[in-house]
This record gives C-alpha cells, sequence and structure tokens, in this order.
C-alpha cells in the first residue's frame, strides 16, 4: 500500500510512504508486524503514519498523522501503537529531524505537528459565499449555471450538470448563497469576481 503525504500536508507533496511494501519511489517504508493483519486499512495507515512520525521526530509526518486521524475518524488503543513501535520495522531516505535526548522530544514534535495540522484542517470548514447577481436578465442567468449547473435532457432522460460550486466541494443553501471549503473560496472568486461582487462570511 502507498500513500502520498502531500494528501495531507502539501508542503510534502510527492513523498511517498509505503506500507508493507517496497518501491524505487518510497521516501519511507513500514513493515507492519505480522500482527497488524487484523486491523482494517485505515488503522493500518494511521499506524504506519504513526510509526513514521515517531521514528523520525518530523513534525510534518505527525501533522499529517493527525489530519488523516480527524478526516478519517480512526484511533488506535495506546498499548497497540507502543507494541508496533517495539515490533515493527521502518527505513526512510530522510534523516531524522532532531536527535531524541529526553522524553519530552516526542510530545514537542506532536503538539507542533497538531498545531500546524489545525492549520491545514481550518481550510476544510465550510464557509457562507453570498453573490450580488448582475441586474440584467441575461447575465444573470448565465452566471447561475457557471455556478449551479443545469438541466439537460437526452431521449427522454434529464441530467443535471453540476456548476462551479459542486466541482468545488460546495453546496447550495438559499437563492445566491452557498457553502464552500474555505479552500476553494479562491477559485471561485477568480470565476465571478469580474461578474458579480461576492460576500464571504467565515
Amino acid at each position: 500500500m502507498r500513500v502520498d503525504l502531500g494528501a495531507f500536508v502539501p508542503v510534502l507533496k510527492g513523498w511517498m510512504l509505503c506500507i508493507d511494501e517496497a518501491c524505487c519511489d518510497c521516501m519511507i517504508r513500514v513493515h507492519l508486524p505480522d500482527w497488524a493483519g487484523n486491523l482494517g486499512e485505515r488503522e493500518k495507515v494511521y499506524l504506519a503514519l504513526y510509526l513514521a512520525s515517531r521514528r523520525l521526530l518530523d513534525y510534518r509526518l505527525a501533522a499529517s498523522m493527525h489530519v488523516y486521524l480527524v478526516r478519517n475518524r480512526v484511533a488506535l488503543r495506546p498499548e497497540i501503537m507502543v507494541k508496533a513501535l517495539r515490533d515493527a520495522k521502518i527505513a526512510s531516505r530522510i534523516p531524522r529531524a532532531v536527535e531524541e535526548e529526553s522524553p519530552y522530544v516526542w510530545e514537542a514534535v506532536l503538539y507542533k505537528g497538531i498545531l500546524y495540522a489545525q492549520q491545514i484542517l481550518s481550510l476544510d470548514k465550510p464557509i457562507i459565499v453570498k453573490v450580488e447577481p448582475p441586474r440584467d436578465k441575461h447575465d444573470r442567468e448565465k452566471l447561475r449555471v457557471l455556478l449551479e449547473g443545469k438541466r439537460v435532457t437526452v431521449k427522454d432522460r434529464t441530467y443535471h450538470i453540476g456548476g462551479l460550486v459542486k466541482k468545488l466541494g460546495g453546496q447550495r443553501i438559499a437563492p445566491w448563497t452557498y457553502l464552500l471549503p474555505r479552500r476553494n473560496v479562491p477559485k471561485l472568486l477568480k470565476q465571478v469576481n469580474s461578474r458579480a461582487r461576492v460576500n464571504v462570511t467565515g
């Protein structure tokens, strides 16, 4: 199994975490102990992220672990994680970020990673975007189709083609009012600002 760490922390884009396999593009390889075969896929990924961040003491890896935990709502009992740290095999093409000199180093790395992860996760939160459409009916309809899509009938079947809001992971909550993930608001503004005024709340 291979996981692109950039999916959780953008600065790690292209860093491949390989779990129980070896590939030429693996930055980090984690071979889980045999007893971990009873775990589900999400638990294995979370465990591998923990082992990598714990062994390399890199706050960016700790951040990716926390982002994965929050997005996938996964957790493991502490005794499983401690046992895996002892039994697993970990290899990396990147050096350890810091040398562990006291029992508090991992806690410092973990909490720094969690703070960094919270900044990333805040971009997932939806915020309200209100569009003030143009007065011209033709321009107004063109903008509505761009944002919300349109219905198309083909051979007596009606299909709904999603608009920009749906493509950006948002939804319509009222006329000209949408919920959109914070990270995607700039993409909407880029498309709409020249056609209408946009108010962002949150």
